[in-house]
């Protein structure tokens, strides 16, 4: 039978999970729209000058892309301070991760992971035969980077950090990393997340692409889905030094992404209105949201993302699934719940229907 033909991890490995499951309570009387507030897209749209230049690159569709993507290669190196040679670009984050994962793990490999994080360092580290390493976050949702080198053995290969951290929307001690950086052993190797970065507002807070050096094992990996607003392009990219791309490049199929999206992305670069636009309208929602949770009496913990991370105090599933039948979609399935800020109009449907559901929930005596 095929079954018997396909590998284990594909038998094994839970399909990735975008929300509360896979059946879902009918909408409430009056309920016609769905919200997304549970993928961490921009909900501002995309940059005016990408949609014009991926417009423009779709009558030539008939090209393959640049190999390397060098344009987008170059100008990436300019904003960040570094030389070409440094950055890689891919199929978004999400392929980076993967690339990383195949060129390193074998099996019996460790990988260590803080708890919780994004789940795709669990599945990345399963495929590819390694032994998962969990060392939780604080109560705070900070790593503890004392417990993290306490965790590392001569079986540790790679440590996955997502920094701001997703699904907690919380970042750590940007100087607390660096020294980390540069105390870890030379088998390990540091792959730190900040797909979420550019929403951080803390003043004089580093990127860890300050850390890059020669012989030093991190790897940086950010992505255009984000603050960009390009999550259907998908456009990733990673900055470490020269050695360690070119092995990564190795592991490349050839073409690294979609020839619309690469100019999708050199175009987004420039769009400063575009971004500012974004972090602005993500503050006012953020705020706003956090007023009317802690006006319900939920614990909400600082986000430094486009979306948060808050205990409704309330069995979170249930909580998630009531939500939905006011057409407001978030994750109720991490220990606590996730929602992704929204435009003002949905996070003001959001906030009216938490207040219903925490009205309905008193009054049940549940």
């Amino acid at each position: 039978m095929f079954k018997d033909l396909v590998s284990k991890f594909v038998k094994e490995v839970p399909p990735y999970n975008f929300g509360v499951g896979d059946t879902f309570k009918p909408f409430r009387e009056g309920v016609t729209e769905e919200i997304i507030m549970h993928k961490n897209e921009n909900p501002f749209g995309t940059s005016p000058k990408a949609v014009a230049a991926m417009a423009e690159q779709i009558a030539h569709s008939n090209r393959y892309p640049d190999i390397r993507a060098v344009s987008l290669c170059e100008k990436l190196a300019k904003l960040h301070g570094v030389k070409t040679e440094q950055v890689m670009v891919t199929q978004g984050g999400t392929s980076a991760l993967g690339f990383i994962a195949e060129m390193l793990i074998r099996e019996g490999d460790e990988v260590i992971v803080t708890t919780p994080t994004y789940p795709n360092y669990l599945n990345l580290t399963k495929k590819n035969n390694g032994v998962l390493v969990s060392v939780p976050l604080d109560d705070n949702y900070e790593p503890v980077f004392e417990e993290v080198a306490d965790a590392i053995t001569e079986k540790t290969k790679v440590i996955f950090l997502a920094n701001p951290n997703n699904p907690t929307a919380t970042i750590c001690d940007d100087g607390a990393l660096a020294d980390f950086i540069h105390k870890l052993p030379e088998h390990v190797v540091l792959v730190v997340d900040e797909a979420y970065f550019d929403f951080i507002e803390r003043p004089g807070y580093r990127s860890m692409i300050s850390e890059v050096a020669d012989g030093v094992n991190l790897i940086i990996v950010r992505t255009f889905s984000k603050i960009y607003g390009m999550a259907g392009s998908r456009i990733g990219y990673m900055i470490s030094n020269k050695e360690i791309i070119d092995y990564l490049q190795t592991d490349a199929t050839g073409f690294c992404c979609n020839r619309v999206g690469l100019y999708g992305a050199e175009a987004a670069l420039e769009d400063k209105e575009f971004i500012e636009m974004t972090i602005r309208k993500n503050k006012e929602g953020r705020d706003y949201l956090t007023g009317v949770m802690k006006e319900l009496g939920f614990r909400v913990w600082e986000s430094h993302t486009n979306f948060m991370f808050f205990d409704p105090h309330i069995p979170t599933k249930y909580f998630a699934d009531e939500l939905y039948t006011f057409g407001v979609r978030i994750r109720g399935d991490f220990c606590q719940c996730r929602l992704s800020i929204g435009t003002m109009e949905q996070n003001r449907v959001a906030a009216e229907a938490m207040r219903q559901i925490v009205r309905e929930y008193r009054e049940s005596g549940k």
